[in-house]
């Protein structure tokens, strides 16, 4: 075999120290940005850093730069939460990903998780949002499906089972073989599960023990959409030509950046000069996160007007590669521009994702639809029953198809589980108890 060399050029994206820096920036809460400016403020004798009263600031050295608040409110006295489903696969997604094309696919991905962290849509349709081959969203999800902890990105309850038990070494061909047909163990027909096995009923109890040992759900040990009790970034107010929307500047520090000066020694003349670019170029960063802030924000309050004036019924489809595309910038942008951000509305204080809600396909005249909408319409329908009479699922489906809804049964047995709504038996007992 004759062996050949030859040169190849390729264009690919590499990420500098200060734009990593920036998209670190663009993420911080303001409590988190004013702790980080406290402390950059400490080394920077340019930079001048002037934090509100009541927020949260690094503990107070002597700095002609930092101006920090003596008095603490009750939002920076409260216990951080745990972190969300979608902010601790983003983090493991900003690690394993680098290609921006794979990035965006994972994003996708992630988009599409549910809180119990199943993966909520099909392959194909993640793929057509993603804009690539379903192919190539598989070899994606594979890698995703690698995560901590494991069981995420799994598409049914054997796949999620298996996925723990191949974590830990123990995934046998028994165990497969009992996951394929997990029906079995429902219906209590463990002789026959046993004969599937080519094994005695007694190992087949063990391997039960095994299984019943994982965790069926792992999306549920993260904050499930809690709304963090802290000020909000930004507020919507209703205006003479529609919604406006503003940054909540009171609980943003406020930069300066002081001049260097000549001290007539060149040495430190030149760390001055330094000192005094990185103080200017952090004031642009905090302008451009405040910027994206607040474009993010406004393109969202036009796309879902409705939802302020009418309530989550009104929800329309938004992805965020959609808002990305129209403000022309990459869709890891409105995921951070967005994480742990609140907005106050006249409908209360709601977090900034919220505007965002998965299209649900339906053959009905109201396709394509708003799957945050579709459990709102669920939760109404049952706030709305005699009590006496509970709603089957059914009946459900058919009041929904009435409204101009298009459900499946197993939909919305899936949207009640996730409102937290009994069943219509058990809605019916707890009515004549009380």
């Amino acid at each position: 075999m004759d062996m050949m060399q030859f040169q190849r050029q390729t264009t690919q994206l590499a990420m500098t120290q200060r734009m990593q820096e920036s998209l670190r920036i663009l993420q911080m809460s303001n409590a988190d940005l004013g702790d980080y400016l406290a402390a950059q403020a400490l080394e920077n004798p340019c930079l001048e850093v002037r934090v509100p009263e009541g927020a949260s600031v690094a503990p107070p050295l002597p700095s002609r730069g930092i101006q920090a608040a003596v008095d603490r409110d009750a939002f920076a006295t409260v216990e951080g939460q745990p972190p969300s489903l979608l902010a601790h696969v983003e983090a493991q997604i900003d690690l394993a990903f680098f290609d921006p094309g794979d990035r965006r696919i994972a994003l996708a991905f992630a988009e599409a998780l549910e809180p119990s962290g199943w993966l909520g849509a099909p392959v194909a349709e993640v793929a057509a949002a993603a804009g690539v081959e379903e192919d190539e969203a598989r070899v994606i999800l594979e890698r995703l499906q690698a995560f901590e902890p494991a069981g995420l990105f799994a598409r049914s309850l054997a796949e999620c089972l298996a996925l723990q038990l191949a974590d830990l070494g123990l995934l046998t061909w028994e165990l497969r073989t009992m996951l394929d047909h997990l029906h079995l163990v429902a219906e209590g027909k463990l002789a026959d599960l046993a004969r599937r096995c080519d094994c005695e009923i007694e190992h087949v109890r063990e391997n039960l023990a095994l299984i019943r040992s994982l965790k069926p759900k792992p999306g549920e040990a993260f904050a499930q959409d809690r709304t963090p009790i802290q000020p909000p970034d930004v507020r919507v107010l209703r205006g003479e030509d529609g919604w406006e929307v503003e940054l909540t500047r009171a609980q943003l520090p406020r930069i300066t950046v002081a001049e260097a000066g000549s001290t007539g020694d060149a040495a430190t003349d030149a760390w001055l000069t330094r000192a005094q670019s990185q103080a200017r170029w952090l004031m642009r960063a905090v302008e451009r996160r405040q910027a994206t802030l607040l474009r993010t924000a406004a393109c969202l309050v036009r796309h879902q007007s409705a939802f302020l004036e009418q309530g989550p019924r009104a929800l329309k489809p938004l992805s965020m590669e959609e808002v990305a595309l129209e403000l022309e910038l990459h869709p890891s942008t409105i995921s951070r521009a967005t994480a742990t951000r609140l907005i106050e509305t006249p409908r209360g204080l709601v977090p900034l994702r919220s505007f965002f809600s998965r299209s649900v396909a339906s053959d009905g005249p109201a396709a394509p639809q708003s799957q945050d909408a579709l459990m709102a319409l669920v939760g109404e329908i049952v706030a709305r029953e005699d009590r006496s009479r509970p709603l089957s699922d059914d009946a459900i489906v058919k009041q929904a198809k009435l409204m101009g809804a298009v459900l499946a049964r197993r939909t919305v047995t899936k949207y009640r589980e996730a409102l937290g709504i009994p069943s219509s038996y058990d809605r019916k007992r707890a009515g004549a108890a009380a």
